[in-house]
């Protein structure tokens, strides 16, 4: 091209439905020899060709992105079920931590007679929300799979929780043991069906956790016995921190008790 010309390409707007004409007039630009080497030339036609021959497709899948893109923000999700949680929905999912057990004989001491001191009583109302995990669902009707509300509370709908129960059951157990050990006149009238309860309620509960930290050789057993006691471990626990807080918020009662 000589020094000082120009090329005057005029713009205009293209007819989408003319895809001929799109086509031809985007090669014409192309095989001028001024704008793009031969080789150049011969690859971006060929792509536009393509290009031009199938629009219609390439139309088709921005439109169902679009579509995709709008079920996704504004289509209800459903939600993830929480390992050991609450499939109903009414429980939030909580974060997680490494927790190393440790022992702690003051919530049944060696001593079982201690047990009915009220310094072990205070050990298990400290672990414990108000209400004992009783929970009021102030809109049963929005939840699937939500149990059948507790009789006790007539005016209200409100559940119970599996972790409170089987603390209150793991409770009843000692109690009952240390009982029988220490002051037999304190056995607690309904022990021979709560403990059986208790015992196979345990037992389920152990095995949906289904908790398989790796335990090394005790540390605390007499001598002469061999075997792992589980301390020093490390575990995948919830925050229990953050489950009082959601118990306590959403409690049927303010009664602390066991």
């Amino acid at each position: 091209m000589a020094k000082g010309a120009r090329n005057t390409i005029t713009y205009h707007s293209l007819d989408a439905g003319d895809d001929e004409e799109f086509r031809t007039e985007i090669l014409d630009l192309l095989n001028e020899r001024d704008y793009l080497p031969a080789s150049s030339q011969s690859k971006k036609a060929r792509l536009l060709t393509f290009l031009c021959r199938y629009r219609w497709v390439v139309d088709a899948l921005l439109v169902l992105v679009i579509i995709t893109l709008l079920l996704d923000k504004f289509w209800p999700r459903s939600r993830d079920i929480e390992g050991n949680g609450d499939i109903v929905g009414f429980a939030p999912q909580f974060s997680q931590q490494i927790r190393k057990f440790s022992p702690d004989p003051g919530f049944v001491p060696e001593n079982t007679s201690q047990f009915f001191s009220e310094a072990t009583k205070k050990k298990w109302l400290d672990i414990l929300p108000k209400g004992l995990g009783y929970l009021e669902v102030k809109d049963p009707g929005k939840y699937k799979n939500i149990p059948t509300n507790v009789a006790t509370f007539k005016d209200r709908f409100v559940v119970a929780t599996s972790m409170t129960h089987q603390l209150h059951c793991l409770h009843a157990i000692a109690e009952a043991y240390s009982a029988l050990t220490s002051d037999s006149t304190r056995v607690p009238t309904d022990a021979e069906w709560h403990v059986a309860h208790c015992f196979d309620y345990l037992r389920q509960g152990i095995m949906c956790c289904g908790d398989v930290a790796l335990e090394g050789d005790q540390t605390t057993f007499p001598e002469g016995v061999e075997g792992s006691d589980g301390w020093d471990a490390k575990h995948v626990c919830k925050d229990y921190s953050q489950i009082l807080e959601y118990l306590n918020e959403n409690r049927a009662s303010d009664e602390l008790w066991l």
